[in-house]
């Protein structure tokens, strides 16, 4: 349940092993913060280890998905209806500067509250943002509109519509200005935190102006999701295939399918059978057959292409999870639906499967252990996008469920699923728009 008069404090963090303690530490000092929350964001460093160890709430995120998913994923963590955000690189964080931010909060003088800092710092807000909030709503009147500081009452601005990246900052305020809410900012002072490279400002003045205009309704797109298969879509072959020659269970993958060939078992039950196949090994092993596989043709393109121009895209697939989160990373898709595998504390799969909430135990639609249909019903509903909205991409039979799902599918090399046919994934970036 909810606690209305409690504060929680959520910390994004992204391979900050070196400052992330420090930040909690000074948390810890502020009494109206009665719950801390640290968000690794799919770290390659010890920030996990290091934030556990200070006897904190950690969440990990196996991929890292942008710092606007971390914060919708503390916010949904949280216990308390007041949040502060706290970036994880500040160097010169105190308890008096956290306090200014929740205190308007706590007092009921404020619903949203924002660090501002000298204007001597941060480049990207002095040459793009400010003139351009300036141009397209002069009534905010923020001096300093990026700082990863804030404090917000969940119970009047819900983290549900955000970007994943840079743009979540600004967008935040734009959404909370359109709320009429009641918006404060605090000073902090002289800012202390690590440097961006010129490219990397480049590349967050952009994603952050697309924002902008995208919340104001000034660019848009038709859809919003874009959902992948994996097999034979966004790589080339069937990845079970693979393993079964690699590992020696070919014949009894084909003796399975067989069976579901001639009805007399569900595509469930080859899941749930083969997964014992993968008892022993570990993600290493697999990545290490995964990276044989090849990737379809434009793959990597199209879906960089995609991210970069603020669509959501997500994978759908009856790929065991060791395999799909390979390619996930690769191909930097920050979430995935697919049949996952129990792993043990040491590392080691235990050819298990988690219990799934998408399983077709009676074979009522597919008779597949991870419903297609009902994982992109669960994605339109977490990123708050309608059917219509949702564009599909597989090329077989169990993709009958994720074209079911999505206002537009289209069939790779096919066209025996009643979607649109492409011949190559370069065609996707046409039927998105």
């Amino acid at each position: 349940m909810k606690n209305r008069n409690g504060v929680s404090c959520i910390i994004p963090a992204f391979n900050e092993e070196k400052r992330v303690e420090r930040v909690i530490r000074v948390a810890k000092l502020v009494a109206e913060i009665t719950e801390i929350i640290v968000i690794d964001d799919g770290s390659e460093d010890a920030t996990f280890a290091v934030a556990k160890k200070t006897g904190v709430r950690v969440v990990r995120h196996e991929i890292n998905s942008g710092k606007g998913r971390a914060l919708q994923t503390g916010s949904q963590k949280a216990k308390h209806d007041h949040l502060v955000f706290l970036d994880a690189d500040l160097g010169n964080i105190t308890p008096e500067k956290i306090r200014k931010l929740v205190l308007p909060l706590v007092n009921d003088e404020a619903d949203f509250v924002k660090a501002a800092y000298d204007s001597s710092s941060g480049r990207v807000t002095q040459l793009v943002v400010k003139p351009l909030l300036n141009i397209v709503h002069p009534n905010i009147k923020l001096d300093y509109p990026l700082s990863g500081e804030f404090a917000l009452n969940r119970r009047k601005m819900r983290l549900q519509k955000i970007e994943d990246g840079w743009g979540i900052d600004i967008q935040l305020v734009l959404q909370a200005a359109k709320k009429n809410l009641r918006i404060h900012e605090v000073l902090f002072g002289k800012k202390e935190h690590k440097h961006q490279p010129i490219a990397e400002l480049a590349k967050m003045s952009k994603e952050i102006i697309r924002t902008v205009l995208s919340e104001l309704k000034l660019i848009s797109h038709r859809h919003k999701l874009i959902i992948f298969d994996l097999d034979k879509t966004l790589i080339a072959e069937s990845s079970v295939k693979i393993f079964a020659r690699k590992w020696g269970f070919t014949r009894e993958l084909n003796r399975l399918l067989r069976k579901v060939k001639k009805g007399e078992m569900l595509d469930r039950e080859i899941t749930l059978a083969l997964a014992k196949h993968f008892c022993g090994h570990t993600q290493k092993e697999v990545n290490q057959i995964c990276a044989e596989i090849e990737i379809s043709p434009f793959a990597e393109k199209v879906v960089e292409k995609l991210r970069q121009q603020r669509y959501k895209v997500r994978i759908v697939s009856a790929a065991f999870s060791p395999v799909v989160e390979y390619f996930a990373t690769k191909l930097k898709i920050h979430d995935f639906v697919s049949p996952r595998l129990v792993k043990m504390k040491n590392g080691k799969f235990s050819g298990k499967l988690r219990n799934s909430n998408f399983d077709d135990p009676k074979g009522e639609c597919c008779g597949m252990f991870v419903c297609k249909k009902s994982a992109v019903k669960y994605l339109q509903r977490k990123l708050g996008v309608k059917k219509s909205e949702c564009l599909a991409i597989g090329d077989g039979k169990s993709d009958k469920c994720l074209f079911g799902g999505c206002g537009t599918s289209l069939g790779y090399r096919t066209s025996e699923l009643g979607g649109e046919r492409i011949d190559n994934l370069s065609e996707v970036l046409v039927f998105a728009d």
